[in-house]
């Protein structure tokens, strides 16, 4: 309001000085000259008036629009009030009273594969090459209460790159150590195989794994844990049977059985096959069998019915670790009776360097299909535990890898004829988020 102030202030000026010159008797160009002055002033003022209008203006704009802002903001924190987000072994998103709960995961395995076999005329002597092995998102918490728990995994195809549904299942926590499990999940069978590809000891399972394991399936599961027991009984589609259609062809019946004794330790140090220095002595127990069959019209036979069972032992030192387990499958309409072992172990050379080996051995009971024998040998880096874990090993093929057991995804592939001597060379590193 100053300009304004002076603007009055200079009219009147204007006013007075034009009678004291007329007072004085002063000239005509006396006085235009002190008019024009006094109108150049005026106009100089006046212009300041205005650049002041338009800054306050400006200035009002500006106070409505922070407040639009604030008064925004202020609605979506009313949105998530009582809410919170962090990290927990992976991000996640909860409701502030405890009822709702989504947690994010992601498996990351990028890896340089090399396999030589001697001379085969139909394929190349030696083949190598990287490829995302593992790439996979998990979505799992609660919903109403921490009792009802969901879990949902996917992955990406690492030829193709498409998505492809893993795990899917609802679980109820019934108390007093009682689980009920619907979905889709992996049958609790071979342990090697329901231990998480993020925690195995080398780049990836065995092939006595790969050959006899129980993948995934849809059904229900009950379970019960206690402080040193715990089993788990599954109804399902059978061995193998992931992704399928209620009246699809795969089983009539499927059961599957598993116990584990924990006769040391804690039943958290078993997730995983390492035992990182400091942690306390631990030993598992385990054994499971799975009965099931097959229904007419599938690929297994008129009929086919599948008898297999597993055993298997897990030894944890602090700084070193152990573990074995033998499986025998039996098809009855097939009269086959087929077995496997594997034997591994692993000890640390540094705070977050492990050295580990592994032999495996099978026995296919069919004519044509020489028994396997592979040796395992790498070491681990890990910079955070399994979360950021560089692993390298070296495998050998003491007899010929035939075709049941040659496995394309932990690079291996089927030899001809009699031949032996393949070698596989795999290096890989994984991130967890």
């Amino acid at each position: 309001m100053r300009a304004t102030h002076g603007s009055i202030a200079l009219v009147g000026a204007i006013t007075l000085a034009g009678g004291a010159f007329a007072g004085e008797g002063a000239t005509d160009a006396d006085l235009r000259s002190r008019v024009a002055e006094l109108e150049a002033r005026l106009a100089t003022l006046q212009a300041q008036n205005g650049d002041q209008w338009l800054t306050e203006a400006r200035a009002a704009e500006i106070r409505s629009l922070v407040q639009d802002v604030l008064a925004d903001a202020d609605t979506r924190t009313s949105l998530l009030q009582g809410g919170t987000a962090g990290w927990d072994k992976g991000f996640f998103l909860a409701s502030g009273d405890g009822k709702f709960k989504l947690k994010i995961n992601g498996q990351l395995q990028f890896r340089y594969v090399f396999n030589h076999q001697d001379e085969d005329a139909t394929e190349d002597t030696s083949r190598g090459g990287f490829e995302n092995r593992r790439t996979k998102l998990t979505f799992e918490g609660h919903v109403v209460d921490p009792s009802w728990k969901y879990h949902v995994t996917g992955a990406f195809a690492r030829d193709g790159g498409s998505f492809l549904l893993e795990d899917a299942y609802i679980a109820k926590d019934l108390g007093n150590g009682w689980e009920l499990m619907v979905g889709q999940f992996k049958l609790p069978f071979m342990i090697e195989e329901t231990i998480s590809s993020k925690r195995q000891l080398a780049v990836d399972r065995s092939l006595v794994n790969e050959e006899y394991n129980q993948d995934r399936s849809q059904g229900v599961q009950m379970s019960y844990t206690a402080d040193q027991f715990r089993f788990y009984v599954a109804y399902s589609d059978g061995f193998m049977t992931a992704n399928t259609a209620a009246l699809g062809y795969d089983t009539e019946w499927a059961f599957t059985g598993r116990a584990e004794v924990l006769l040391a330790g804690k039943w958290s140090q078993f997730r995983d096959f390492t035992s990182f220095k400091g942690e306390e002595f631990g030993f598992q127990l385990g054994g499971a069998a799975h009965y099931e069959k097959a229904e007419v019209g599938t690929a297994a036979g008129p009929e086919e019915k599948m008898f297999t069972w597993t055993v298997d032992a897990m030894l944890e030192f602090g700084g070193a670790n152990l573990f074995a387990a033998i499986v025998g499958r039996h098809l009855d309409e097939a009269n086959v009776d087929q077995y496997g072992f594997v034997i591994q172990g692993g000890f640390f050379v540094t705070d977050d360097v492990e050295l580990f080996g592994r032999y495996e051995w099978s026995d296919f009971d069919v004519d044509g299909v020489e028994d396997l024998s592979v040796i395992t040998v790498g070491v681990n880096k890990y910079w955070d535990k399994h979360n950021i874990k560089w692993t390298t090993d070296l495998g050998y093929g003491l007899d010929t890898v035939s075709s049941p057991f040659s496995a394309s995804g932990v690079g291996w592939r089927s030899d001809a004829g009699d031949e032996d001597g393949q070698i596989v060379f795999r290096t890989q590193l994984q991130m967890l988020f």
